[in-house]
């Protein structure tokens, strides 16, 4: 089951997911925030964008890395979902995470680049959802 490194902007990258799950998903928030209705869509994304720079970097340094899944269970754990919800992201990760495991089955010196990439591509896309995500809790 797939759900059950960094080097440059993916520091930064990773600091945004970081941040967006925890600013979006507060424990106990001070006054409700009203959600604009495509978050329910932007988090299915989300979850799919992070299986899929999961499997990225997975292929190419092992599984020891599980910084992007851990994100993930950071996102289900803070989060008020309901079960379909949560099957619904998990389905959505794990899709992310075959999608790309398709096109890139093994990492070797021909596809590094390829993956390198793919990875900051999708990384960029993540850093869009979570600022998308947040920004009811910044204004």
């Amino acid at each position: 089951m797939y759900f059950d490194q960094k080097q440059g902007s993916e520091h930064l990258i990773a600091a945004v997911f970081a941040l967006a799950i925890l600013g979006v998903f507060p424990a106990q928030a001070q006054e409700p925030v009203s959600r604009p209705p495509d978050t329910a869509r932007n988090r299915v994304l989300l979850a799919d964008t992070l299986g899929a720079v999961h499997y990225l970097t997975t292929v190419c340094v092992g599984r020891q890395d599980q910084s992007w899944r851990n994100h993930m269970s950071e996102m289900l754990q803070l989060e008020s979902l309901s079960s379909y919800e949560r099957q619904d992201l998990i389905a959505a990760f794990n899709h992310g995470y075959r999608q790309e495991q398709q096109y890139y089955p093994v990492c070797t010196p021909q596809t590094v680049s390829r993956i390198g990439a793919k990875k900051r591509f999708k990384a960029e896309q993540g850093q869009i959802l979570s600022t998308a995500l947040a920004d009811p809790y910044l204004h």
